[in-house]
Order: C-alpha cells, then sequence, then structure tokens
C-alpha cells in the first residue's frame, strides 16, 4: 500500500446535512460543529486548497468534504497515521480501538459526495509536512489536530504557516485541553507561543476549545536594535518569561 494515495470512493449519499450516514465512536467535533458551520460562511462557494492535520475517524474530514469542497477546483490533503498520540497510549482516559481506525475513517469518508477531492497522506505529520513543503504546495485553510503534546503542536504549527497563504485560516484545536498536570506538555502553551512568534501576521479569534488565526500582511515591521551592547537584563527576561 502506498503511503500518499487517493481516498476517493463512490459516493453513497449526496445529501451534505446529513451527518447520520457517518460511524463516529467520539462525538468531540459534532459538539463544535456549529461554530464551523457559522464561521467557514465566508468560505463556501470559494476554490479551497485544505489541509486537515489529524482526521481520526473522519468527523471534520467528512465536515469539510461536505461544506467546503463545493467550487469544482477545490482539494484537500488528509495527514493520519491512524495510531494515535501520546495521550491515546500512555494512562488513557478512554479506550480506543486503532485496529478498527483507519476502516472507519475510510468507510465514513466513502459516503461523502466530494470523496474523490481527498488525498490521504497515511504517515506521521513530521513526513507529510516535509513532503508538502518540498512539493512548495500552498494552502487556504489548514486544520491542525493531531497530536496533543505540546511541542508537536509548536512542530507542526510552523511547517503550516510557511505553506498559508497570506488571508488564509489556521486552526488549532484542543486550546482548552488540558490533559497532563504539567503544562508544558499541553497544546496550550505551544498555541500560545507560536502566536506570539506570529504577532505581526495573526488576526486572531478564541473559540472555546479553538483557536482561529487568519494570516494578514505583516503588520508590525521590525525596528532594529541600534546599540549593539544593548541586552536583555534579568528583570526583563524574568517579565518575558512570567508573561509567557
Amino acid at each position: 500500500m502506498s503511503c500518499v494515495e487517493s481516498a476517493a470512493l463512490k459516493s453513497s449519499a449526496p445529501t451534505p446535512n446529513n451527518r447520520t450516514r457517518y460511524s463516529f465512536e467520539h462525538p468531540w467535533f459534532e459538539e463544535i460543529r456549529s461554530e464551523w458551520e457559522s464561521i467557514t460562511t465566508p468560505l463556501r462557494g470559494k476554490k479551497l486548497r485544505i489541509l486537515e492535520i489529524g482526521s481520526f475517524e473522519g468527523a471534520s474530514t467528512t465536515w469539510i468534504l461536505d461544506n467546503l469542497m463545493d467550487h469544482p477546483e477545490s482539494s484537500m490533503v488528509a495527514v493520519d497515521h491512524f495510531g494515535g498520540g501520546m495521550d491515546h497510549h500512555v494512562e488513557p482516559i478512554e479506550n480506543y480501538n486503532f485496529n478498527a481506525l483507519e476502516a472507519r475513517f475510510r468507510s465514513n469518508i466513502s459516503k461523502c459526495e466530494n470523496s474523490s477531492k481527498l488525498e490521504l497522506m497515511k504517515m506521521s505529520s513530521d513526513d507529510a509536512l516535509l513532503k508538502l513543503r518540498q512539493a512548495r504546495d500552498e494552502f487556504d485553510f489548514i486544520y491542525i489536530d493531531a497530536s496533543h503534546v505540546a511541542i508537536d503542536v509548536l512542530h507542526d504549527a510552523v511547517l503550516c504557516w510557511r505553506m498559508l497563504k497570506e488571508g488564509g485560516t489556521l486552526v488549532f484545536d484542543d486550546f482548552s485541553w488540558k490533559g497532563y498536570m504539567e503544562h508544558c506538555y499541553n497544546p496550550r502553551i505551544a498555541i500560545f507561543s507560536f502566536v506570539r512568534c506570529a504577532e505581526p501576521e495573526v488576526e486572531y479569534k478564541e473559540t472555546e476549545s479553538q483557536v482561529w488565526i487568519t494570516r494578514v500582511p505583516n503588520k508590525l515591521k521590525a525596528t532594529r536594535n541600534q546599540d549593539p551592547t544593548l541586552m536583555y537584563g534579568e528583570d526583563e527576561l524574568r517579565a518575558f518569561f512570567n508573561a509567557s
């Protein structure tokens, strides 16, 4: 089986809003679907190139295919190795049947009218994002919902940002998720860190559990420090890290 393959399968249900035809064991996306329906209204009918990092059962994937792929030239890439992440395997709170996960994803995708517009990259986000970068791919909309470990979220964000078009949208899931007692592991610190670094090109919107970013023209030009002896003092460094 090729790592990069078409997930195109014959559609069996042409009604986009009929979610009952899908089989999901976890309601995560259904709980935020109304937010997506509202926020993405301006994108409907446009030609879009969409990237999803982390697809799991295909809940968000099917919604995107049903609602944001109307333009005949729109296309989507989904990335998942279907093996889960650290939170699924290290003292998991829920039971996950990973042996059936990929089959459930494919079954759900097969029920989408626009399934032929999806390309599945069955691999880690590390490998997939490097391949897409090397191919000089660009995207109008990117959804990051893969690893829930902060350093992984930050890694995915930086690589995705390099491929996001100006005016494009980047969405982070799990902004309010606190799966670990140590803050350094949770996605929130990675999302905050990324937003601070990308601040000059960011328009930022928080929902209850997600962050939506629009990439805008640089609005904060860098000012060169003219004094080469000027460095951060101890108080400034302490204030900086406390603010982080």
